[in-house]
């Protein structure tokens, strides 16, 4: 059969559509490919997980092909556990399929923490030193005695406690503090603006107690509570006793 005859043909035909057909299958086969090898590679960006507990977290990041680890866990008081507080890579940052977040989450296990010195050190400073454990100052109690304004005791539910007992961070601690003249007058502070606990620390400064606190109006969180008045008011005329009560209404912003 010559060359002209051949190209004529059915035979021909037949395997010029049977190589167009391979072609473009494979060339539809290469195009899925790449778009898949594409996509592999593209950067996916990562999202916020903040305050979300760590079991919503696999279902959120498995949906965009991240994985997640735990690295550290810590107690935050008010904070329920296992919420997420800190992640990295950071939201919104890009990544590539795959990749690792690497979060850290609230613990419900409250940490330990031993009482510190307390004793023989002024009223500010032990208020300081509690603060930095992540204690509480309770009740400021005024015994008479020649040390001012320095503290005399620790206690805790009305028992006397010393330095070095472990207690759960945030406990409440108590003190007793001297005064030297129990019967000297002072001026009556202006407890306008402050919250409940700088109150009671401003008057334990002046040897006067924090009498009976009222709460008006809708209170979230006793303390951000503001003082809004007071009893007895202040005046430049008028003295008060030490070891004397200031009554205060409050309210929160």
């Amino acid at each position: 059969m010559s060359w002209t005859r051949f190209l004529s043909s059915k035979t021909f035909a037949k395997h010029l559509l049977l190589s167009v057909v391979v072609f473009f299958g494979v060339a539809i086969l290469l195009m899925q490919y790449l778009a898949v090898f594409t996509r592999h590679g593209e950067e996916i960006e990562v999202p916020d997980l903040t305050d979300l507990h760590a079991d919503q977290i696999e279902a959120i990041l498995s949906e965009k092909n991240l994985r997640f680890q735990i690295v550290d866990s810590t107690y935050m008081a008010g904070k329920q556990p296992n919420l997420v507080y800190e992640q990295d890579p950071r939201k919104g940052s890009k990544v590539k399929e795959g990749r690792t977040i690497y979060l850290s989450v609230t613990s419900s296990n409250t940490p330990k923490v031993k009482l510190p010195e307390l004793i023989d050190l002024s009223l500010r400073k032990a208020t300081i030193d509690l603060k930095n454990l992540g204690l509480n100052l309770g009740s400021i109690i005024m015994r008479p005695d020649i040390a001012n304004n320095v503290v005399l005791e620790m206690q805790m539910g009305g028992n006397k406690v010393f330095p070095g007992k472990e207690v759960p961070r945030g406990t409440v601690v108590d003190l007793i503090v001297g005064i030297y003249n129990v019967d000297s007058l002072v001026a009556i502070p202006n407890l306008t603006g402050l919250n409940i606990e700088e109150s009671r620390f401003y008057l334990s400064e002046s040897a006067l107690y924090l009498g009976r606190i009222t709460y008006e109006g809708t209170i979230t969180d006793t303390s951000k509570a503001l003082v809004l008045r007071q009893f007895p008011e202040v005046s430049e005329e008028e003295l008060i006793n030490t070891m004397s009560y200031i009554d205060i209404w409050v309210a929160q912003p």
